[in-house]
């Protein structure tokens, strides 16, 4: 009986780590649920397109360590509302800095994963002071064709094919259709994400720059042009990964991690 006392108490003692916060706050018109890990200097962390912020569960406990871990689900996705039913990276944006605004958070790191590396590309340039470093995976300074057939490859009527997402949505079958159409309707949109080297030029903090050399949505030329036009900038090419490769390769997964957090000591050469 005391070891299971001892074992039970050693488990509520980490799940109050582990899971410290989460809440839902009305930001721009829309609701925006986050959840908050750790303690520290913030890290805010953003996930891909129909994803949620269940993408990082295997990173959390690792990174909440040494940081205060804030992790938004963008809206539309996972328990996060969007009534303008569209998707823009600059209205996530907006989200993003009135939710640090709410949790009175000024200057913070930063990591995102495919749409959610692009809307730190947005906040970067939309303020180029709050954001003491950031990596971007997967992320584009604009929409190459490949991207755009990529978007318009989503089709509602076989929303079935796209289950997986139920572990990220809260509102079922109703929630993954309005994602797809949101997908295939940015395949249209060309002043989102459009951004110049001279755009580029103009963000100030630290940049981790992580691609696949196989990524079917966005050629190596975008990551290298982007690595060319932000000042402070690195770039870490994964050979013969596809898009955001540290998600699905387990090789990958443990030294991304590293990698990310030795990036985020404030410790590589200039």
């Amino acid at each position: 009986m005391k070891k299971i006392l001892i074992l039970l108490a050693f488990n509520l003692a980490f799940l109050a780590i582990y899971s410290q916060k989460s809440n839902t706050v009305e930001l721009n018109g829309a609701n925006i649920y986050y959840e908050i890990y750790g303690e520290g200097e913030p890290l805010l962390v953003l996930h891909w397109f129909m994803g949620s912020t269940k993408i990082y569960n295997r990173w959390i406990d690792v990174w909440s360590e040494k940081y205060q871990v804030i992790l938004p689900d963008l809206r539309g996705h996972g328990k996060s509302t969007n009534p303008k039913k569209v998707f823009r990276h600059k209205d996530v944006a907006e989200d993003i800095y009135a939710l640090m605004d709410h949790l009175k958070i000024k200057e913070f790191k930063a990591l995102g994963t495919s749409t959610g590396g692009m809307t730190l590309i947005h906040m970067a340039t939309m303020d180029t002071l709050r954001i003491k470093s950031m990596v971007l995976i997967g992320a584009t300074s604009y929409y190459p064709e490949e991207c755009r057939t990529g978007m318009l490859s989503y089709k509602v009527a076989d929303w079935e094919k796209y289950k997986w997402m139920n572990k990220h949505v809260s509102r079922g079958e109703e929630q993954i259709k309005e994602l797809i159409y949101q997908f295939n309707e940015l395949s249209n949109v060309y002043d989102d994400m459009n951004f110049t080297p001279d755009h580029l030029a103009k963000i100030k903090c630290p940049v981790l720059i992580i691609q696949g050399d196989r990524d079917e949505y966005f050629p190596i030329d975008i990551p290298v042009e982007m690595y060319k036009s932000i000042p402070n900038s690195y770039l870490w090419i994964l050979p013969n990964g596809k898009h955001i490769p540290p998600m699905w390769k387990s090789r990958w997964s443990s030294i991304f991690s590293d990698i990310v957090l030795d990036f985020f000591n404030d410790e590589w050469e200039k």
